[in-house]
């Protein structure tokens, strides 16, 4: 066949779970000192376990292929959406197209070709579809967020709140209708050339807003942080090498209000409302992974077999090294509200992420048993998980997961 669009059966495809947290003996529940709760979990499962509260989501809808049919034939795939019917948008950023495909895989049509006229991109490297009629396109080529309806045709545009853009296109927007961007200022001056060696920024951390309706735009600061990456002078030129292992912290904006924030290095989770105040921690206790000599000496290793000039700058990095790994990948919020936590697996491991409520209620584990690792960002949409990956022949493929059930 030319086009790989594969059905598989899964035993559940119900997305519910009834947490009883009061009765839960995993977790412990105190009130901080400034009124705030704190939910600490005291035994949940490993990423490798076979228990109650972990359920294995598979795969039942494959698109993509190496040779055959082009409109199963994805370059260079950034983003990933599904309407409540089950139609699928898949942004190709290679053809500079938007393809779209009914919920049994079909090849519908182009929603979005290249170009530069009305509904037309260049170099778009996200898509996002706000309730079931808008798809908003990122177009880095024009600089424009653009809206389409889902027959193609251009409804409104603006410029890039944020004069800049990432890999992959991956907002929010919030139930006012207003869209999320990251950003951040530093007060200290780049210096050219770089000093060598370790070098910390120090920076102010924000979100921006803005609604397209009213124009209106505003940021909420959310702390200071320090940026740190190992300079070296190679080949005329400067490289810039981050530390292996080294945690890092984050900030998920909630839609219904609120942000989740924490840090790669820990388990530990809290939710501020719209003033800034902490209201709610989760915290787990989990084993941590130490960073070895054999993890140092590999990194070496690694690194001169690339570059065997590189030695002496691979040792420095290895003793930057922290003394243990971190224990999270990252978190994102679905559009019920629920906190996705996701674990660091051992490579070539399943996905594997903890959920919650809003008010920290653990719901279960997911484990996504794929053919691959995910390349972008999860969107879950009306019970099911679409994203995409590479297979060993770097074939990119999108799939569709339907969400079994959790039990807490």
């Amino acid at each position: 066949m030319s086009r790989a669009v594969a059905v598989l059966l899964v035993v559940s495809a119900s997305w519910s779970c009834a947490p009883e947290s009061s009765t839960d003996s995993n977790a412990v529940r105190e009130t901080l000192p400034n009124g705030a709760t704190l939910i600490r979990y005291t035994a949940l499962p490993p990423t490798d376990a076979a228990a109650p509260s972990v359920a294995d989501a598979y795969a039942d809808l494959k698109l993509g292929v190496l040779e055959g049919d082009p409109n199963y034939i994805f370059g260079d795939i950034r983003g990933v959406e599904a309407t409540g019917n089950g139609t699928i948008y898949v942004l190709d950023y290679q053809a500079s197209e938007v393809r779209t495909f009914a919920p049994d895989g079909t090849f519908m049509e182009v929603l979005a070709s290249q170009g530069e006229g009305p509904g037309e991109i260049r170099e778009a490297n996200g898509i996002f579809l706000q309730g079931d009629s808008l798809l908003w396109i990122n177009d880095h080529g024009q600089m424009d967020i653009i809206g389409v309806d889902l027959a193609g045709d251009e409804v409104t545009r603006f410029p890039f709140p944020v004069r800049s853009y990432g890999y992959i296109w991956d907002p929010v927007w919030d139930d006012r209708g207003r869209l999320w961007r990251a950003t951040s200022h530093s007060d200290e001056e780049r210096q050219w050339p770089p000093e060598t060696g370790l070098v910390e920024r120090n920076y102010r951390g924000y979100f921006k807003w803005y609604d397209p309706v009213t124009e209106d735009t505003d940021s909420v600061y959310t702390g200071e942080g320090t940026g740190r990456s190992y300079v070296s002078e190679e080949g005329g030129g400067w490289s810039y090498r981050g530390v292996p292992f080294e945690g890092g912290g984050f900030t998920r904006v909630i839609p219904a209000g609120g942000m989740w924030s924490g840090n790669t290095a820990s388990y530990r989770l809290a939710r501020t409302d719209e003033a800034g105040d902490t209201v709610l921690v989760i915290e787990a206790d989990l084993p941590v992974d130490p960073v070895t000599d054999e993890d140092r000496a590999e990194y070496v290793r690694a690194t001169v077999e690339r570059d065997p000039e590189s030695r002496r700058t691979a040792e420095a990095i290895a003793a930057l090294m922290p003394d243990v790994k971190p224990i999270l990948r990252g978190v994102f919020v679905d559009p019920d509200g629920w906190l996705w936590v996701q674990r660091v697996t051992d490579t070539g491991a399943p996905s594997f992420y903890d959920l919650y409520t809003h008010e920290g209620d653990y719901l279960g584990s997911l484990r996504l048993i794929l053919d691959g690792t995910p390349r972008g960002p999860l969107r879950v949409r009306n019970g099911n998980v679409y994203t995409w990956f590479l297979d060993e022949l770097d074939v990119p493929y999108v799939v569709r997961i339907p969400l079994p059930a959790l039990t807490s």
